[in-house]
């Protein structure tokens, strides 16, 4: 298949970092161009972590007019000398095979319980931290927004490993450690319940198994209870609290609770309000302390 990939770049005249893309059978054992893009892809660290190879960097040396086997990486990824100036054969000799393996995982500002479809809104914080064997970034940060009419793709994380279960566990366990606070939703959770799939682990999928678990709603996120109780009885608690019988009518109420615009925003004091329905017998609509 790479070789393939040489012969098609070599044939067109093709000068440039590039990604060729094939459909491959593993049960004929047979594979099918689909497309060549010209650029990298934004999975590009991914070659990165696994030849060692700084692809950006790569292509500007090529439009400097350095031939490939005079670049210290790239020699290094075929087992040569930094120093030495010898020729390398690319359709005839072998690189070192990567001891590294390296899984990808796009942080979206999408629905899973909803097909995935993209949301948008503010965020409040992000929580992330790269480490040696995870890297990630993310192309907005605390206090942005995702525009309604932008791309949903807002980070990246990129989990390394000495084979593919190491990597697998490095990714779920970044996944597990990353927050993100706002309006949007994400499929962080659901993420790392598909990289736990028998399936995934075992490496047996292919180009309808992500369809198939969506159709058969085969993975779910798993809440905790308690959590899912208090998050519902806040937000009953603010929308009580923000309704139109919840209204002082005491000089004593105002003078404690301050004005209402002032509790719209702008009220630090700290405390916890407990909201009930008002009933004839209270003197105001009913929010105590």
């Amino acid at each position: 298949m790479e070789r393939a990939a040489q012969r098609l770049t070599a044939s067109i005249g093709y000068i440039g970092a590039g990604t060729i893309e094939y459909l491959y059978n593993a049960t004929t054992n047979q594979f099918y161009f689909l497309e060549l893009n010209p650029r990298l892809q934004v999975e590009h660290p991914v070659t990165e972590a696994i030849t060692g190879v700084n692809l950006p960097a790569t292509q500007l040396q090529v439009a400097m007019g350095i031939p490939l086997d005079r670049m210290p990486q790239v020699r290094s990824f075929y087992g040569k000398s930094s120093w030495d100036t010898s020729k390398i054969d690319f359709m005839k000799d072998d690189y070192v095979y990567p001891k590294v393996h390296c899984i990808a995982s796009r942080i979206t500002a999408e629905n899973p319980d909803d097909s995935f479809k993209p949301t948008s809104g503010k965020i409040d914080r992000i929580k992330f931290q790269s480490s040696v064997a995870c890297w990630g970034y993310f192309s907005v940060w605390t206090h942005a927004a995702i525009h309604e009419f932008a791309d949903s793709q807002f980070g990246h994380l990129f989990a390394r490993g000495g084979d593919r279960e190491e990597a697998r566990k490095t990714l779920v366990l970044a996944l597990k450690n990353l927050e993100v606070v706002g309006e949007i939703r994400t499929p962080i959770e659901y993420l790392v319940e598909l990289l736990g799939t028998k399936a995934f682990r075992l490496n047996t999928i292919d180009t309808s198994w992500l369809d198939g678990l969506l159709r058969e709603r085969a993975v779910k996120v798993k809440y905790e209870k308690l959590d899912v109780v208090f998050y519902a009885a806040v937000l009953r608690a603010v929308r009580q609290f923000e309704a139109p019988w919840c209204t002082p009518r005491s000089s004593d109420v105002f003078r404690r609770l301050g004005l209402r615009q002032q509790r719209r925003g702008r009220w630090t004091e700290p405390g916890m309000w407990i909201l009930r329905k008002p009933s004839r017998s209270d003197g105001w609509g009913s929010c105590t302390r």
